[in-house]
C-alpha cells in the first residue's frame, strides 16, 4: 500500500506539472536566517482562510477570490516540516522561536481559488495550485559549494578562511593538532581522534559571530548519517596534502566518497526540482558581527547560489529540467530596525547579492529584493526626544525586559573596514510578539511574499 500510494502522489504531481498547477518552492538560507519561522508564516497565513485586513497586498485575497488552502496527504516516507510544534512554541509565554532544523522535511498544501482569466473562470467553480514547500538544515546547504572542489582544494579554501581575524584564535588549537600527526597513521583511532576535534571547532565556529561557513555540514547536523565512516573528514593542513601519505588517501577517499553519496543525491532531490526560491538574508546579524564577517557571508551566498540552475519555465522544462523562473532576496528580521530603514536594508541585502543577482538575471529568472519579518517580534512607534518626534520600536528581549529603543541607522552600501573600525552595530535579538492561534501571525511584507511568488498562479 505504502509502493502504491507513493505511485499515486508520483502521477498527482506530474500530472500537475504539466499543467502547470504544482509548483515546488526552496527556501533558501544559511542556518540563523529564520528559515523556519518564514515556512511557519507562509503556511499559517494561506491556511487561515479569509485574510483581507492581514494580507492587502495579496491580489487573490483582496479581490475575493482566495477560498482556502489545506494541508495536503503526503507520502508516508516523506519528514513533515513540524507546523504545529512551531505553532505552539509561538503560543507560549514567554512565546518562543521554532527550533531550529534538524533534517529536511516537507509540507505539501493544496490551495483552493476562483480563477480570474481564461476557460477556468467560466467552466469551473474552482481551481487547485498544488504547493510543495521544502525545508532542510542552512549547515546542509553550506556542502554545495564542495562539489566544485577536490579535497587538496578544500584543505586550501578551509584554512584560508580558518586564518581570518574572527576565526583565526579559534582555530589556532586544531591547527597545532594537525601539526604534531603522523601522515602515514590512518588508524581509526586517529581518525575518529581528529574528526571529534575538527567537529568541537566547527562548533565552536557555529557559535562564533560571522563564521559563516563551516563544512561539511553534516558534522554539525548529521541527520541519518550520524556515525557513518564518511563523516570522519577533516581537512588537513595544505602541506600536509601534498604528502603521498596514507591519511591524505584515506581522507580523499572519505571526502570523494561523501560528495558522491551525501552532497549530489541531497541536491538532486531537493534542488534541481525546485521552480522558485526565496533566499533569507539575516543582513543585521552580519552587521554587528563586524566587516570580516559581512565579507564571509557575501562570500558564502556567491558560492551557494552557483549551484542552482535559473532560467525561464517551459512545458518540457517543468516536466524533466525544471529551472527557477523566480527568485525573492528577502532581508529576515526587518522588524528588528525601524520601518523608515527598510529601504535602506533592502539596498544593503542587494549589495550583499550583487554577483548572484547578475547572475540569475543573466539566465533570465525574474528576481526581487525586499526586506521582511515572517512573524513580527517588535512594535514600531515614535518617542519624544528633545521635542521632537524620534523612531523606534518596542519588544521583549531573550531575557524577557521589554525594551524600547532606536536600533541604528542601516547602512544603504556595504560598510567599509574603516566604518567598522569607527561605528559598532548592535541589532538586538528580541522574542517573538505574543500571538494567539485564532488570529492570524503578525509579520512584515508576508503578503507582498505571496504575491510575488504565488500571485501570478492564482489568477
Amino acid at each position: 500500500m505504502k509502493l502504491l500510494d507513493k505511485i499515486q502522489h508520483q502521477g498527482r504531481e506530474l500530472t500537475g506539472r504539466a499543467l502547470d498547477r504544482h509548483l515546488r518552492l526552496g527556501v533558501t538560507g544559511l542556518s540563523g536566517s529564520g528559515k523556519t519561522a518564514f515556512i511557519t508564516s507562509l503556511v499559517q497565513q494561506l491556511t487561515m482562510g479569509d485574510q483581507s485586513a492581514n494580507l492587502p497586498f495579496f491580489d487573490v485575497v483582496q479581490s475575493q477570490r482566495y477560498l482556502g488552502g489545506r494541508l495536503a496527504k503526503p507520502p508516508l516516507d516523506v519528514p513533515r516540516f513540524p507546523l504545529e510544534q512551531n505553532l505552539q512554541a509561538l503560543q507560549q509565554s514567554p512565546p518562543q522561536w521554532p527550533a531550529s532544523t534538524q533534517g529536511w522535511s516537507q509540507l505539501s498544501l493544496t490551495l483552493r481559488y476562483k480563477a480570474s482569466t481564461g476557460l477556468r473562470a467560466h467552466l469551473q467553480s474552482h481551481s487547485e495550485l498544488a504547493l510543495d514547500i521544502i525545508d532542510y538544515p542552512g549547515e546542509w546547504l553550506l556542502d554545495l559549494p564542495l562539489l566544485d572542489m577536490n579535497y587538496k582544494q578544500w584543505c586550501e579554501f578551509s584554512w584560508q578562511l580558518f586564518s581570518k581575524p574572527h576565526r583565526v584564535d579559534v582555530a589556532a588549537h586544531f591547527n597545532q593538532q594537525l601539526a604534531a600527526i603522523s601522515l602515514d597513521n590512518a588508524t581509526e583511532l586517529q581518525l575518529q581522534t581528529l574528526t571529534d576535534s575538527y567537529k568541537a571547532l566547527l562548533q565552536q565556529f557555529h557559535q562564533t559571530p560571522g563564521a559563516y561557513l563551516n563544512q561539511p555540514g553534516r558534522l554539525l547536523v548529521p541527520g541519518t548519517l550520524a556515525g557513518a565512516p564518511m563523516l570522519q573528514l577533516f581537512p588537513l593542513l595544505p602541506h600536509q596534502v601534498s604528502a603521498d601519505s596514507a591519511l591524505a588517501k584515506k581522507l580523499t577517499q572519505h571526502y570523494e566518497s561523501y560528495c558522491a553519496h551525501v552532497i549530489k543525491p541531497f541536491y538532486q532531490k531537493h534542488f534541481s526540482g525546485l521552480d522558485r526560491q526565496v533566499i533569507l538574508v539575516d543582513c543585521l546579524s552580519a552587521l554587528n558581527a563586524g566587516y570580516a564577517a559581512m565579507t564571509e557571508l557575501q562570500q558564502a551566498l556567491q558560492l551557494i547560489l552557483k549551484s542552482f540552475h535559473y532560467g525561464p519555465a517551459s512545458l518540457l522544462g517543468r516536466l524533466f529540467s525544471p529551472s527557477i523562473d523566480k527568485v525573492l532576496f528577502a532581508a529576515s528580521k526587518a522588524d528588528h530596525a525601524t520601518p523608515e530603514q527598510h529601504k535602506a536594508l533592502t539596498l544593503l541585502l542587494q549589495q550583499f547579492l550583487q554577483q548572484p543577482l547578475k547572475h540569475s538575471q543573466y539566465q533570465a529568472a525574474k528576481t526581487e529584493a525586499m526586506a521582511i519579518a515572517a512573524i513580527r517580534a517588535s512594535s514600531s512607534g515614535f518617542v519624544q526626544s528633545d521635542g521632537l518626534p524620534q523612531p523606534c520600536i518596542s519588544g521583549t528581549s531573550l531575557e524577557q525586559k521589554a525594551v524600547t529603543f532606536f536600533p541604528g541607522d542601516v547602512p544603504a552600501q556595504l560598510p567599509t573596514a574603516q566604518m567598522f573600525a569607527q561605528h559598532q552595530f548592535a541589532f538586538i535579538p528580541l522574542r517573538p510578539l505574543p500571538w494567539q492561534d485564532c488570529k492570524p501571525l503578525p509579520h512584515v511584507r508576508m503578503d507582498h511574499v505571496l504575491q510575488y511568488l504565488l500571485g501570478d498562479k492564482l489568477r
